[in-house]
């Protein structure tokens, strides 16, 4: 199963039309095993400019340190760049996303984009049971403790 973060734009979340469905973008949190050996074609697919800027830099980087101790088959240093964005490339998109006005409105737990669009969109057009549809929003904090509850920790009692 996957996690998926959901994105809205902000101005557009009260409006339930087409438009507004196809401005919402799924991201998943998980490694980007494309981008293991195309990582700059992936950076360029999303339009991650600076992210791509990055990484030739640091492979211009990693060439010249090569070059200089001359080393000759550093084939797996020049890897460490495609492993980075690999790891990196889900938070890079959320961070593009909210640089360009959307907002994270949602996290999902599904197996496919297909599922979680198909979650989404009926937990947020239908007015009840977001929770039974899969759908988690903002976490919920408690508020109060029990009385019954045992306290966990160094200082068990407070008056001493």
């Amino acid at each position: 199963m996957t996690m998926w973060s959901v994105f809205e734009p902000e101005e557009a979340q009260e409006e339930r039309t087409g438009a507004w469905a196809d401005s919402v973008v799924f991201v998943p949190e998980r490694l980007s095993w494309s981008s293991i050996p195309l990582a700059p074609l992936v950076l360029l697919r999303h339009q991650l400019w600076l992210g791509l800027i990055g990484y030739l830099l640091f492979q211009g980087a990693i060439g010249a340190t090569m070059y200089g101790l001359d080393i000759e088959d550093g084939f797996a240093l020049l890897m460490i760049g495609n492993l980075a964005v690999a790891v990196l490339l889900p938070g890079l998109r959320r961070s593009k996303l909210i640089g360009h006005g959307h907002e994270e409105v949602a996290v999902i737990v599904a197996p496919t984009l297909e599922a979680a669009e198909q979650r989404y969109f009926e937990a947020r057009l239908s007015s009840g049971a977001l929770r039974a549809q899969g759908v988690s929003y903002i976490p919920e904090r408690p508020t109060h403790r029990f009385a019954g509850d045992p306290i966990l920790g160094l200082f068990p009692e407070a008056g001493r």
